[in-house]
């Protein structure tokens, strides 16, 4: 994307904010999103789900295990520098620390060295920032492939996408698009316990979702940490281990931990 098109994009969704900001409606746009969600369960039974089940049954858990870390590992740019912009300098010290020592001495951040260490893996994401900066969340969208968001956290998707490291690598349009594959197979099946939960316990599975989601980010804003290796489904997208490119997730989650 060149650099007019991600400014136009973020003006556009920010603009949204503004829109529609009754705390008594926070989902104005209810019938596209309902359409979207739809559209992205569609998508998980058919594809994201039987891909994420194969990648069960052939590697066993220590090495789903140790692909998830890589992944989180290309997420800690992206964290620090929310950190920094919060103003939480040792968090920020932390998440860069812990990408220096789990990309050398963790093998690419197949091992997190940095845990071991004693150096606790703390994700953020623009929302967040925005948030704590007095940003409002405006309404409730469910995006393509990404699942449940805000006006105030989807530019936090671009801004995932331009601060992770591979993005700077000279890969193959082949090697990029497997890469970006892999990571939404490794997220789906971290996710795949909640969303089995969701399935059996909601009666509307997209309140559900859309509830949990409002809450949980609304948690995390006013100073909750979210932490470890797994992803919570119903973090902000961007606060979830970011891929090489825009990583799909399906529409229970909000995927990873913050």
């Amino acid at each position: 994307m060149r650099p007019g098109s991600l400014g136009m994009c973020l003006c556009g969704l920010l603009m949204l904010i503004g829109c529609a900001r009754n705390p008594k409606n926070p989902d104005p746009l209810i019938e596209i999103n309902r359409w979207m969600y739809g559209f992205n369960e569609v998508l998980d039974r058919h594809v994201l789900k039987p891909a994420s089940d194969a990648y069960i049954k052939l590697l066993p858990e220590q090495s789903r295990r140790g692909i998830g870390n890589a992944f989180d590992n290309l997420g800690e740019p992206y964290w620090a520098l929310n950190h920094l912009l919060q103003g939480r300098f040792g968090r920020a010290l932390g998440s860069a620390g812990r990408f220096g020592v789990n990309s050398t001495v963790g093998a690419f951040g197949l091992s997190d060295v940095a845990g071991q260490w004693g150096i606790a893996r703390h994700k953020n994401d623009l929302g967040r920032t925005l948030g704590k900066a007095g940003v409002g969340p405006g309404p409730y969208l469910v995006l393509p492939l990404f699942g449940p968001s805000t006006a105030r956290d989807a530019p936090g998707l671009l801004a995932a996408m331009y601060t992770n490291p591979m993005r700077w690598v000279d890969l193959t349009l082949l090697e990029s698009l497997s890469l970006t594959a892999a990571g939404v197979v490794d997220s789906r099946w971290r996710i795949d316990p909640e969303i089995r939960f969701r399935e059996k316990a909601a009666i509307d599975p997209y309140v559900f979702t859309r509830e949990a989601y409002l809450q949980r980010r609304n948690a995390l804003i006013r100073g909750e940490d979210a932490q470890g290796p797994g992803p919570d489904p119903y973090e902000d997208p961007a606060g979830a281990s970011t891929q090489p490119a825009a990583v799909p997730a399906p529409s229970a989650s909000r995927s990873a931990s913050g």
